[in-house]
């Protein structure tokens, strides 16, 4: 199974060379996501004296550390990959593959049509509770419709 993001068009080592590249600065980008969430997470709790739950505390410097440390990994992971020649291909090729392209494809719509259909349901339902929680679920399901055609008519243009 590969990776919602892992898919590329590159047909040959050197461009798929620029695709990990551009991976691995993304993992230095989620690096840091992940050191500023730690930091509000254990910096909150230590420094300040705030109203925050300490739940909520501990959820901000896990997620964090689980950013960093997934973030490490994976550059790490992408920099052995940059190294060996034969590694590369054998990547390059699974991540080209069009059979796993379509598979990856078909998943991503079927899963943003139960993820619509459970946000939807989530807002009914919760909605009958609590009238913040019907708006915010809204305004998600809103912003993934806009997104979609915003995206559509872009690639549209582009392809």
């Amino acid at each position: 199974m590969r990776g919602i993001f892992c898919g590329c068009n590159a047909r040959n080592n050197e461009e798929y060379r620029k695709v990990i590249r551009n991976r691995m600065k993304a993992m230095v980008a989620l690096i840091i996501i992940g050191i500023i969430t730690m930091i509000v997470g254990f910096g909150t709790k230590a420094y300040l004296k705030t109203s925050i739950n300490e739940h909520m505390l501990g959820v901000y410097s896990g997620v964090g550390a689980g950013l960093f440390v997934a973030g490490v990994i994976l550059w790490i992971k992408n920099r052995m990959l940059l190294n060996d020649e034969n590694k590369l291909k054998e990547s390059r090729l699974s991540n080209t593959d069009e059979r796993i392209q379509e598979i990856g494809n078909k998943s991503i719509r079927t899963s943003a049509y139960v993820m619509l259909v459970v946000t939807y349901a989530a807002a009914l339902i919760g909605g009958l509770f609590n009238q913040v929680l019907f708006q915010v679920l809204i305004c998600i399901i809103f912003v993934f419709i806009l997104s979609y055609m915003f995206a559509f008519k872009y690639y549209s243009k582009r392809m």
